[in-house]
């Protein structure tokens, strides 16, 4: 009773609502038992296709050239289980599975099964277990070797970036990526890996963001950023709801002087973002969509 009174506190929503009349039903009976509530969800919400599925699974799956048995077996052994959970019978036959499984296996496994003593593999976990020890013994021997064109797809250089950032004719150290350098700490930030690769805006799909894709960022002052980083602000566009990394403007540029930005020390919440109009150079702020 405790078991059925537990898998059936595990539910919410449409699913618990669907099965209460029968588990009113259910509590009232001697013996209440799970199995009779999850064979009451099966048909509600289980896959009625997933032995049909699984059959077509086990016929189009094959081993790779080059893949162990460790690789392939388990999600072999998975579609058996699925094609076995809505069969008629308890089990399947081991011919059947052996055939399935025989049929999937790659070219050299099958020339290494040759010698076996067919005793050895009479059975499906027979043949399950030898399949894994042949393999682990070809794996230490290096037989499961990488394919000639995967070897060459690694040689293959780099693709060339794309032609936008070669547009953009701007030093990487005229980029504002965190903040301003402290004084006295350039040595050691110099030593430091850059921390964000979001330096032309990330690519946002949010409604508030739209207006701003395309965009570059203010640059504001020390005492700015400060203040943005106290109050868990975007560090770019100062927003609430952003962060840097997927902040949609561009890192900002270094101007020739720099313009202070006053902070106040009660806020209200931050839904606009400063960033540079490109036909001008008064600040523009985008409002949330």
């Amino acid at each position: 009773m405790s078991q059925f009174k537990y898998v059936y506190s595990r539910l919410s929503g449409r699913a618990k609502e669907d099965v209460t009349t029968f588990v009113e039903i259910e509590v009232k009976k001697p013996e209440a038992r799970p199995v009779a509530l999850l064979n009451r969800l099966d048909p509600l919400y289980g896959d009625r296709d997933r032995e049909k599925k699984a059959i077509q699974a086990l016929h189009n799956l094959k081993q790779g050239e080059n893949e162990s048995s460790a690789a392939f077996y388990p999600p072999f052994e998975r579609e058996i289980a699925n094609a076995n959970a809505e069969a008629r019978h308890p089990t399947w036959p081991d011919d059947s599975k052996i055939s399935y499984l025989r049929n999937a296996l790659n070219d050299k496994l099958k020339m290494m099964l040759v010698p076996v003593n067919r005793a050895e593999i009479s059975s499906y976990i027979g043949l399950a277990t030898k399949c894994d020890e042949l393999s682990n013994s070809m794996e230490l021997l290096g037989q499961w070797k990488k394919s000639s064109s995967s070897r060459s797809q690694s040689r293959a250089p780099s693709p060339a970036a794309p032609s936008s950032r070669a547009q953009l004719e701007v030093k990487r150290e005229d980029m504002m990526e965190w903040d301003p350098t402290p004084p006295g700490s350039m040595q050691v930030s110099a030593l430091r890996p850059r921390r964000n690769n979001n330096l032309e805006g990330y690519p946002s799909k949010r409604p508030q963001d739209k207006t701003l894709l395309g965009k570059r960022a203010k640059w504001v002052s020390q005492e700015e950023i400060d203040a943005r980083r106290r109050e868990h602000r975007c560090l770019r566009c100062g927003r609430d709801d952003c962060r840097i990394l997927t902040c949609p403007l561009a890192a900002p540029l270094r101007p020739d002087s720099q313009t202070h930005v006053s902070v106040t020390s009660s806020r209200p919440r931050v839904i606009k973002a400063a960033f540079e109009d490109e036909e001008s150079e008064n600040e523009t702020t985008a409002d949330e969509q």
